[in-house]
């Protein structure tokens, strides 16, 4: 193998996943991997991926290891994927919520618009035929009550349609209640009784473990990745091998990463119990350290950072909203300060201070401190809900190796495979066509269309609809995925109306399609020049650095000053602050922040007089340099 390193970055897609276990495969042939991430779908990929990783960096070692452990592994688990009815297998419904979920699957379907209604509107009959029935009865009664035989005749149209939305209302509470009870999801994840088949989090798991090389009782945890063994003359770095992915706190109204660094949340047993194998759980609890009591119910403080197994983190990105129940953890939301007496408390010891013999007189021998009185739940959802391609992971100014990502695409399928004549018989050429990555700098930054004109008025309004959502959801990432030094590292992989997506039960023709295009997809990657692309990224930095400081200059420019904002420029000039402020802590910091603020405004008004000016010629759309929080 070469001694190219890469990273990769995959976009969620529920069952457009089956893309990426092929693509991994063949970029493994020419790189090795660093670092990895994903939303969603793709963050099942890149736990995967990552686990076939370390398992391969330990057959390397000559550590012993099974036919299972690492990329063959990962060949076996793409073979899986790629049978006909698994997927559907991993999806199980929990108690009161199969009809919910087929209706669910249904109408995020390919199935025509006529089915699609039909299905919709029997579907009341079959979640709450009593509620239905009761209404219809009851609203015959009132009209036989005022006319006899005549009377219910007379009020049988009106009863139908408002013992038909009486059935809906009904239905809706149903529904509602029972995904309340599935922690907000039709599917846990967890196998449900009497299944043949595991379900996904269980399946997940073994095959973590499996690939990984580790037992089943001891999940695979970030640590485990980041300390994996090295190649011959690696890079060095923090990690072997960095994952990460993005998940949605819906309580909190952000993105965040996963896994957590100093994050203070907590787990019920009960809940996780819903959600996780009970080896992990046990686990989990293990390591939690003495529960927090309040209000009855014991909260386990939930480990993050390298001690967070893989499997939890995934699992609170593939949170599908509705289809797979979200993750609850638990914050405090009220502290107390309590003294409770120390029990066989030790004798004064000679060494004890002045501030410690002062705390035992004013708390009167107990222990004193804040004490959590009352938590709040978090949701957290699916990651894809706020950034579904997460093509910013593991970028940086100048990068060492490239950072590829693979982009599902499903509005342009019909024109990406549109040259090539439809028939099984070009199935090699449609999936040829339908995989897309840039090879020239002028491609790849044009802006994606997509129609909303329909026949219907209703067909129209709803695209209108969906578009507004999708626009929310994707518009950072896509326009993140247009700029210059990310558009020339992103496989665009065109799916048609049958593959991936909600989908669950895909025909094996089509499995094996989507499979060939992850083949196809990674293979691209093979003659990627990073020579260009890093030259690329170079006129990226230096065209946003010159503009950025050019800004900073101008503040140094009296003409451009504010004068009732004269004390917070000086503040700058002299390193001093006004309180209170983030006040350097040392007299070096002090002159080195000078010095800086000193060398930036000078260049800045050295570029602004004499040039040249470096965006001149540089890529378009132009970057630009903002001070943004990290999640």
């Amino acid at each position: 193998m070469a001694d190219k390193y890469c990273d990769l970055v995959m976009k969620g897609g529920i069952t457009s996943g089956i893309v990426y276990p092929n693509a991994v495969l063949s970029l493994a042939r020419e790189y090795r991997f660093k670092s990895i991430g994903g939303t969603s779908a793709g963050a099942i990929a890149a736990a995967v991926a990552a686990a076939a990783a370390l398992g391969d960096r330990r057959r390397q070692a000559g550590e012993p290891v099974t036919a299972a452990v690492g990329f063959p592994g990962l060949a076996d688990v793409s073979a899986q994927l790629s049978r006909q009815g698994f997927i559907h297998s991993l999806f199980q419904p929990a108690y009161g919520a199969r009809t919910a979920y087929r209706l669910l699957v249904m109408l995020t379907g390919k199935a025509g618009l006529l089915r699609k209604i039909a299905c919709l509107l029997a579907a009341v009959f079959a979640i709450a035929p009593l509620e239905l029935l009761v209404s219809l009865a009851g609203l015959l009664g009132i009209g036989y009550l005022a006319g006899g035989i005549d009377g219910i005749w007379a009020t049988l149209l009106p009863s139908l349609l408002c013992a038909y939305g009486a059935g809906v209302l009904a239905s809706a509470l149903r529904v509602a209640r029972v995904a309340r009870r599935n922690l907000l999801g039709l599917c846990t994840g967890s196998t449900q009784p009497n299944a043949s088949a595991p379900a996904l989090t269980d399946w997940l798991h073994t095959q973590l473990q499996a690939l990984a090389g580790k037992p089943h009782d001891q999940p695979l945890t970030f640590g485990d990745l980041h300390t994996a063994p090295r190649y011959p003359g690696e890079p060095s770095g923090a990690h072997a091998i960095t994952l990460q992915m993005i998940t949605t706190c819906v309580s909190h109204s952000e993105p965040r990463t996963l896994p957590f660094n100093a994050a203070h949340f907590w787990f019920l047993r009960e809940e996780f119990a819903q959600l996780f194998p009970a080896s992990v759980v046990a686990w989990l609890v293990a390591r939690a350290g003495a529960p927090e009591r309040v209000d009855g119910r014991d909260y386990y403080r939930l480990v993050d950072g390298e001690e967070l197994p893989v499997l939890v983190a995934t699992r609170m990105s593939l949170s599908f909203p509705l289809l797979i129940s979200a993750v609850p953890l638990h914050e405090p939301a009220r502290r107390e300060r309590r003294c409770e007496p120390v029990a066989d408390a030790e004798p004064p010891r000679d060494n004890t201070n002045v501030a410690d013999s002062m705390e035992g007189l004013t708390s009167g021998g107990q222990s004193c401190g804040p004490v959590i009185t009352a938590f709040r739940v978090c949701w957290f959802s699916d990651g894809g809900i706020s950034s579904n391609f997460p093509i910013h992971l593991f970028d940086a100014a100048l990068p060492r190796w490239p950072t590829f990502g693979i982009n599902l695409v499903y509005a342009q399928a019909a024109e990406a495979i549109s040259a090539v004549p439809e028939g099984e018989t070009n199935a090699p050429a449609r999936a040829e066509q339908a995989v897309f990555l840039p090879t020239e700098n002028r491609h790849g930054w044009q802006r994606t269309y997509q129609s909303i004109a329909q026949p219907l008025a209703a067909a129209e309004m709803s695209g209108f609809l969906f578009s507004i959502v999708s626009t929310m959801q994707n518009w950072r990432d896509v326009l993140q995925a247009r700029a210059p030094g990310y558009r020339d590292r992103i496989v665009h992989v065109a799916l048609e109306g049958d593959e991936g997506g909600m989908n669950l039960d895909m025909p094996q023709a089509v499995l094996s399609r989507i499979a060939d295009k992850g083949s196809i997809a990674g293979e691209r990657f093979c003659d990627f020049s990073f020579a260009n692309h890093y030259w690329i990224r170079w006129r990226n930095l230096a065209s946003a650095y010159q503009r950025y400081t050019l800004d900073v200059a101008r503040t140094d420019d009296p003409a451009q000053r504010v004068a009732a904002y004269e004390a917070a420029y000086q503040s700058v000039a002299t390193g001093t602050p006004v309180p209170p402020s983030y006040r350097l802590s040392s007299e070096d910091k002090r002159r080195e922040s000078q010095q800086l603020w000193r060398h930036m405004v000078e260049q800045g008004q050295t570029w602004e007089d004499l040039g040249p000016d470096l965006t001149d010629g540089a890529p378009r759309p132009l970057p630009q340099m903002k001070v943004t929080p990290i999640y």
